[in-house]
């Protein structure tokens, strides 16, 4: 069953003040997701909160001030950007889709990609990074974000401001940045190794693990102008270095709502254990009235195509597959990228913690990409804030 209340097509055409073939358009472009009628198949229903929302922006019309408001939740677009598209739930690198190149392709491969790049950065070898290689060691029980972040001010690598640089330049200093994220986030030295076999060898995996390594690392890589890179590009825009940047995105992805979802992801693969059942699981959960992580995306009516790619290279699991069949047959929601990313943590017996620790590396190609573009537009991010505090005192002259 669909979580949103649902209308019929008269009701969302009119409701919106359109004829059906204006809906049935809405419908196509994706602005309003339709789902077939419990006791008819054949007939379709159409979410209310989507017609609500479209409904919203109609009603607003082009005050500037709502239209901006609206942006920033997953509504219209706030910035220009040629890096990553999402459109029929399917996710492109600069037109090319990213469950595809996950296939084959490699994180350097990736990078260059999205950081349009016409040569290879890769290609020198690393700097020795003695004092970041010390410090690494020194928080081997550090949490991996953590000791992330506690590296790269200390690292000198991408330190240099990138106002008024040429993006060529900059390359070099992404790519340190990246070897540097996989030595950070899997407590070993940086190396000059493909950075999917030097992640599975930080954690001990065979040559088949790594190739999963590495696909999940690539499906990873960017994901449009999610919050993190929204808080890259902000810093970016100051003219702040890549090292910096790349701090930004760190400390956003962090947040339960965002990469720290897969925290709550594990808590629910452990219940599931402790229950059972996951039917029953799922059940109990909704009836309390709690969150199920790990479920659904504003971006994807059908699936992230992302956990769907993930999920199709692991082997069975009772566990996952008992939630996610749950979650179909009672809330109709498939697995998102964070559900995928805890599954490969799971199968790969690997430690808690090193589901966020992918997403991170395999994020800071993105990030590093968002900084680049926006360097280029050569002026900061600076959007206003509608006032809703107390009015100004009245000042009284004596």
């Amino acid at each position: 069953m669909p979580e949103h209340r649902l209308l019929t097509a008269e009701s969302a055409a009119d409701r919106l003040g359109v004829s059906r073939a204006t809906l049935y358009a809405y419908v196509s472009r994706g602005l309003i997701h339709a789902h077939a009628a419990p006791d008819d198949p054949r007939r379709r229903l159409y979410n209310a909160r989507d017609v609500d929302r479209l409904a919203g922006r109609k009603t607003r019309g082009r005050k500037a001030a709502d239209i901006a408001a609206a942006t920033l939740d997953y509504g219209l677009p706030a910035l220009a950007s040629g890096i990553t598209l999402i459109e029929g739930d399917r996710l492109f690198y600069r037109g090319r889709d990213a469950a595809r190149l996950a296939r084959d392709a490699s994180v350097e491969e990736t990078a260059r990609l999205l950081w349009d790049c016409s040569e290879d950065p890769f290609g020198a070898a690393p700097p020795e990074f003695r004092s970041a290689a010390r410090l690494i060691a020194s928080l081997s029980d550090a949490f991996p974000l953590d000791r992330c972040m506690a590296v790269l001010p200390v690292a000198r690598v991408g330190a240099a401001m990138t106002w008024q640089r040429d993006q060529r330049r900059l390359w070099h200093d992404g790519a340190m940045l990246l070897r540097l994220m996989a030595a950070a986030a899997t407590g070993t030295a940086p190396s000059d190794a493909p950075i999917h076999v030097h992640v599975a060898g930080a954690w001990g995996l065979p040559d088949r693990a790594a190739q999963t390594i590495r696909a999940a690392l690539v499906l990873c890589a960017d994901h449009e102008l999610n919050t993190s890179a929204f808080a890259v590009r902000a810093v970016a825009s100051t003219g702040a270095s890549l090292a910096a940047c790349v701090t930004a995105g760190l400390s956003a992805l962090s947040g339960p709502r965002h990469g720290g979802q897969t925290s709550l992801v594990e808590i629910l693969f452990e219940e599931a254990e402790r229950f059972g059942d996951a039917g029953r699981l799922v059940q109990e959960r909704l009836r309390r009235g709690d969150i199920l992580p790990g479920f659904g995306h504003p971006l994807y009516r059908d699936g992230d195509p992302r956990a769907l790619a993930l999920l199709s290279l692991l082997p069975p699991d009772p566990i996952r597959d008992g939630v996610r069949e749950a979650m179909d047959l009672i809330r109709g929601k498939q697995p998102n990228v964070d559900f995928a990313l805890v599954s490969l943590r799971r199968a790969l017996h690997l430690k808690p913690g090193s589901a966020l620790a992918l997403f991170a590396m395999g994020r800071t190609a993105g990030w590093i990409a968002h900084a680049l573009e926006q360097q280029a537009e050569d002026r900061p991010i600076r959007p206003r804030a509608r006032y809703t505090g107390p009015a100004p005192a009245a000042e009284v002259e004596l």
